[in-house]
């Protein structure tokens, strides 16, 4: 299945985390100089501007605005794409630098969450009307990929060095339930997840390169491996992309480029909440 990937989009600077705008209909993606990427879906490239600092992962509101793990300033950047505008929309717990923020992922009611990375300080912040709490310190394995399960009632985090899928609940009350494994990694350092709107889940193998699908219990049920880089190249994060859902697209940190496939399955839309224009 790996010869069904192309490339869709080259001069990238190194991307890692990207995400579909289903507002505009493109893809966004960031660079390691803090860029911010506009990808159509012909594979056209705009750089609409840089925080001089280091995206990581990538996610969208309901209003279209983007939202960057910059790594390199410790904070969560927001892009408009309308207004042209970047500013700072969160730092860590009472205003310090995000540890290694690297992945985000929006709640149905609006709370934003984020996989912090760093050795000093791993865990899973919240942030929620203008203030950014310490969600879950359960995961300190290199919590890295993450997605926010239909309901809202749960997370899948990718624990990169436990080699392992985790499942955290979201209780009722806001809260972070105790962490359980979902899926096991062995041998791999897996970085980004994905859903599909058969239930499925996709982990990107940072390595050795490839993708792997996991069925509603857990159980891998299709490897894509391209463990020596011909088509894919450190592949970390995947989103599904196109009116349908229905175009994977990955980013290769390990170059300069964005691939894309149609793997035979639609993507399931993520949760897009409406944002004020004042920091939420």
């Amino acid at each position: 299945m790996i010869e069904r990937f192309e490339v869709l989009a080259e001069g990238l600077n190194h991307p890692e985390g990207l995400a579909w705008n289903p507002v505009d209909g493109h893809v966004y993606a960031g660079g390691e100089g803090g860029e911010f990427y506009r990808v159509s879906m012909d594979g056209t490239v705009e750089l609409l501007g840089a925080t001089g600092g280091s995206m990581l992962g990538i996610a969208v509101d309901g209003n279209g605005r983007v939202y960057a793990c910059d790594d390199g300033n410790g904070e969560i950047a927001r892009l408009d794409p309308a207004a042209g505008t970047i500013e700072t929309f969160a730092r860590g717990v009472g205003g310090v630098d995000l540890d290694e923020p690297n992945v985000a992922a929006f709640g149905p009611d609006g709370s934003l969450y984020v996989t912090c990375s760093g050795d000093d300080r791993p865990e899973i912040v919240r942030i929620r009307d203008g203030v950014t709490e310490r969600w879950c310190d359960e995961l300190v394995e290199y919590p890295n990929g993450m997605a926010v399960l239909p309901d809202g009632d749960a997370m899948l985090v990718i624990e990169s060095h436990a080699q392992r899928i985790a499942r955290v609940p979201i209780r009722a009350d806001g809260s972070a339930g105790g962490a359980t494994t979902f899926a096991e990694l062995p041998d791999t350092d897996a970085d980004g997840l994905a859903l599909d709107a058969d239930g499925h889940v996709w982990a990107t193998l940072y390595r050795p390169d490839g993708l792997v699908r996991f069925d509603p219990s857990g159980a891998e049920v299709l490897r894509i491996d391209d463990h020596l880089a011909t088509t894919l190249d450190a592949p970390t994060n995947l989103a599904f992309a196109g009116a349908d859902l229905a175009l994977a697209v990955v980013a290769n940190v390990g170059d300069r480029f964005l691939a894309a496939a149609d793997l035979g399955v639609r993507g399931l839309a993520l949760h897009y909440p409406l944002i004020g224009p004042e920091l939420a």
